[in-house]
């Protein structure tokens, strides 16, 4: 009796379900067990908690779908500025050739010049020994006084004619001479200005170099954040070499090391010069890049714990050094 009355009481709960209020009908009494009302309340909270994680499931998808597109702008923002980088490059190469064989042909020009300069000079030499010649020929025919006065007169005729066509070819080669003269002295000129042309953009890309390296090192000690652009807050190897060649040189670099690896020229080792990127890999594929400092060294992101620093470049086998100055 007992345990039918603790049954009765505490394993079943009562219910009075009243449909109408204020109807005069009976109230309608039913009984559920205590288990199946913890059922019950138990799928009411799994629906619940599925209701709520499906709904932060979507909005972190949403999310992901704009942050995926705004990633989309940005590479394909980068990848027009990477186009239009290549096509200045190119330009800058074309112009570069144009330059070069400019200056070959003035060489060239120039090195005519002077052998028609000289062949010049000669001809004039040889015009006057013939006018010498010719004078002591007339000379000696005056000291003679053995020829007759007609032949006298028809030789003189004769050299004074010689002599105005000799003197005209003189006029004419001196005329040459000075026109020639001025061609060269142009052609010179030329050459000179391009030269000191080239020298002073020789200079300003050792400069530049010079200014790669110390702002560079100015961020030595600052801290090393895995996918970071900006070394004042964090940044990563690649991005600290994107972010100091970008700035400082004006230089487009792909975000990832092994990316910029494919840019600029490969140099030597011994050809190695101050600004030069210096890349490492983990035996697979390169995963970490470097600047070139000069006297061996390399200023670089290393790791979380030592952030950015300068080392000695063989700290780690490098596998390829990268020019991306186009010097």
């Amino acid at each position: 009796m007992k345990w039918k009355k603790f049954k009765r009481e505490r394993i079943s709960l009562n219910y009075t379900v009243m449909l109408l209020p204020h109807s005069e009908k009976k109230a309608i009494h039913f009984k559920t067990p205590v288990w199946t009302f913890g059922l019950i309340f138990l799928g009411l909270l799994v629906l619940t908690g599925t209701c709520l994680f499906f709904a932060g499931s979507r909005h972190q998808l949403i999310q992901v779908r704009k942050e995926k597109e705004q990633l989309e702008q940005e590479w394909k923002s980068l990848a027009e500025q990477k186009q239009l980088a290549d096509e200045e490059n190119e330009i800058l190469r074309q112009a570069r050739e144009l330059q070069e064989q400019e200056l070959k042909e003035l060489e060239q020009r120039t090195r005519n010049t002077l052998k028609e300069l000289e062949d010049l000079v000669q001809r004039e030499e040889q015009i006057r020994q013939e006018l010498g010649m010719q004078d002591i020929l007339t000379g000696a025919d005056d000291e003679s006084g053995e020829a007759k006065d007609g032949e006298q007169g028809q030789v003189s005729g004769e050299n004074t004619v010689s002599f105005s066509i000799i003197q005209k070819e003189l006029s004419f080669l001196q005329s040459s001479l000075t026109e020639k003269t001025g061609d060269y002295d142009r052609y010179l000129t030329l050459i000179e200005e391009k030269r000191e042309a080239e020298k002073a953009e020789k200079a300003r890309k050792e400069a530049l170099r010079v200014a790669i390296v110390k702002n560079a090192r100015q961020y030595i000690g600052n801290a090393y954040v895995y996918g970071g652009n900006d070394p004042h807050t964090g940044v990563d190897c690649s991005g600290f070499t994107k972010y100091i060649l970008g700035n400082t040189a004006g230089v487009y670099l792909n975000r990832t090391a092994a990316e910029q690896s494919t840019q600029g020229k490969v140099v030597s080792t011994a050809e190695a010069r101050p600004g030069d990127l210096v890349f490492y890999s983990n035996g697979n594929r390169i995963n970490h890049v470097a600047i070139y400092a000069g006297n061996g060294q390399v200023v670089h992101a290393s790791n979380e714990r030592v952030g950015i620093t300068q080392s000695d470049m063989y700290y780690r086998e490098p596998v390829k050094i990268v020019n991306v100055l186009g010097d």
